[in-house]
């Protein structure tokens, strides 16, 4: 393809080739992806004919032909008279728009809900495939939805500024997924979709929200027409809209582009949230990262400032595994769906504790710890890891570990200890529920002690 591309210089001296108006100045004819060839020209038939010999002059050379039955026409401002002449001359169909390439919709007007139905399917797709598996955690649940869904949408925004509503799509698919049944029927959600989105350390999951990565991968692209990165599409923005003018200070025009002016209204929105160009490009300076900017770095800037939790050290992270972190973060949180809250909602009306034989009503604090049942097994595993401090409360607790600093083995196995123990219990009381299967408080102890010895054999040692 370089001798095609050298070929196609040779028509930048030839004076009576036209080429497309936008591609003027830049005196674009051609763009090569893999095995795609687009080709630009004015809407007359001479410069497309032009383009059709140095396609058939390269075909003669090298033995490579346009397949007809591949090759499409797409005018602009084309008279009938004249598309008739260029059909006749290329003998190839005439194309209509949006198509779909490379994965998304090449459009020539506003990007609307239904163009962006390859990226529900692709989303949702992903996401039937892992349903099929019934015993899919939430932590899996979690793991494929940043996965899956920071994978597209980096590829989808960094060719588009999304639509507010499939932004809001996208989130309402992952939610879905995340706080679905077992049985793929549809949950309510334990937590709050906007505080599933904040970081770790903000008592969220760390998943990215689809409507403030879209800003961001906006962001991110204003930033390289500011500082005019070496890419091709800034040079054409460069020509076509600023015009030796700011991206902080241009305005939108009625003829322009949807996608230029929603590049604009975002700009103004970041703008007046942070109160001018100069704060913007601050903040924008401080996501480099060993001199490259980082998309994930920005996302963070831009996300509602909110207080950090004391406790998250003590849920995730460290040695901690997934399937026991999230466990716990619901815990923390009085999320988890004990039955004093299934009461609350209305889908139970007895309330009794499963592990103590109905002595005590099941809530979140008597089960993990007050029951006589729980406060044993705990009660033991603090003896077997000689906890100089012990407590059977669950808020007293999350004060102790909170107040534990040291990032040792010591500490992140007492993290651990009470992760997992917390995890054991939750999968017992459930097997006791649904199943009838009891196991004694003494089989439980072992379970954990041996549950805490394979994570600390598998873990990398801590240096």
């Amino acid at each position: 393809m370089e001798y095609f591309s050298r070929s196609m210089v040779s028509l930048k001296e030839d004076r009576s080739f036209k080429f497309h108006p936008n591609c003027k100045k830049l005196q674009i004819t051609h763009l090569i992806f893999a095995d795609d060839l687009l080709l630009f020209a004015k809407g007359e038939a001479f410069s497309v004919q032009k383009l059709y010999q140095c396609i058939r002059h390269f075909g003669a050379v090298s033995g490579l032909e346009a397949n007809p039955d591949k090759s499409s026409i797409y005018y602009g401002g084309v008279e009938d008279s004249v598309k008739a002449e260029i059909a006749n001359i290329l003998g190839f169909k005439e194309g209509s728009f949006p198509i779909k390439y490379l994965g998304v919709p090449l459009i020539s007007k506003r990007l609307s809900f239904m163009d962006c139905n390859p990226l529900f399917e692709k989303i949702t797709g992903q996401f039937m495939n892992w349903t099929k598996n019934r015993k899919l955690s939430y932590a899996g649940r979690l793991q494929v939805i940043k996965s899956i869904i920071l994978g597209v949408l980096i590829y989808w925004t960094s060719n588009y500024i999304l639509p507010v509503k499939v932004l809001h799509k996208i989130d309402e698919i992952c939610r879905k997924f995340l706080w679905s049944a077992t049985d793929q029927t549809s949950r309510s959600p334990l937590v709050s979709w906007d505080k599933v989105c904040l970081g770790m350390n903000q008592g969220g999951l760390g998943i990215f929200s689809a409507q403030i990565w879209n800003i961001a991968s906006a962001l991110r692209s204003i930033w390289f027409i500011h500082t005019n990165k070496e890419s091709l599409w800034i040079k054409w923005i460069h020509g076509k809209y600023l015009k030796h003018g700011n991206i902080w200070q241009v305005r939108a025009k009625p003829d322009d582009s949807w996608m230029w002016k929603q590049v604009i209204k975002t700009r103004d929105k970041v703008l007046n949230e942070f109160g001018g160009a100069d704060n913007v490009t601050n903040l924008i300076r401080s996501c480099y990262i060993n001199s490259k900017l980082k998309l994930s770095a920005l996302y963070r800037k831009l996300s509602p400032e909110t207080n950090l939790v004391p406790w998250h050290k003590t849920v995730g992270g460290g040695l901690n595994v997934p399937k026991h972190s999230f466990i716990n973060w619901l815990v923390v949180q009085n999320r988890l769906l004990t039955q004093d809250r299934l009461i609350k909602r209305g889908i139970i009306s007895a309330n009794s504790c499963y592990l103590c034989s109905g002595a005590r009503m099941e809530s979140r604090d008597h089960l993990f710890f007050e029951c006589n049942f729980s406060c044993y097994i705990w009660n033991s595993i603090m003896d077997w890891l000689n906890f100089r401090w012990k407590s059977c409360n669950l808020r007293l607790l999350l004060n102790w570990f909170t107040r534990s600093r040291g990032k040792g083995i010591q500490a992140q196995l007492r993290r651990l200890a009470l992760t997992a123990s917390i995890y054991i219990l939750w999968q017992e009381r459930n097997a006791r529920l649904f199943t009838q299967k009891f196991k004694s408080a003494e089989h439980l102890v072992k379970v954990i002690k041996f549950e805490i010895s394979t994570i600390m054999l598998n873990s990398p040692p801590l240096i």
